[in-house]
């Protein structure tokens, strides 16, 4: 099993199973994804509350299933613990 998502940039469309965090400097987090064999960066996010709030959203989306593809956002504002919105 897997969920297909698209890269932050556009540029890749990767079949993952497993998703993390993966820690930069400055301060940039890297939400990554994984499928058997390699390690995929997906998006990056100032900070670790953006990142995670990105997993929330792909953890949600498997949950539901839209589509057949989940798109990276790009770097959100976090308004609160309920509501955020893309920069």
């Amino acid at each position: 099993m897997g969920i297909w998502i698209r890269s932050q940039d556009k540029c890749k469309l990767i079949k993952c199973t497993r998703f993390g965090i993966d820690y930069c400097s400055d301060g940039i987090c890297d939400v990554i994804g994984a499928d058997c064999d390699d390690v995929f960066e997906l998006g990056k996010y100032m900070g670790e509350e953006k990142a995670i709030k990105v997993l929330d959203m792909i953890h949600e989306y498997i949950e539901t299933r839209r589509n057949n593809v989940f798109q990276m956002p790009q770097d959100i504002i976090i308004i609160d613990d309920d509501e955020e919105a893309e920069v």
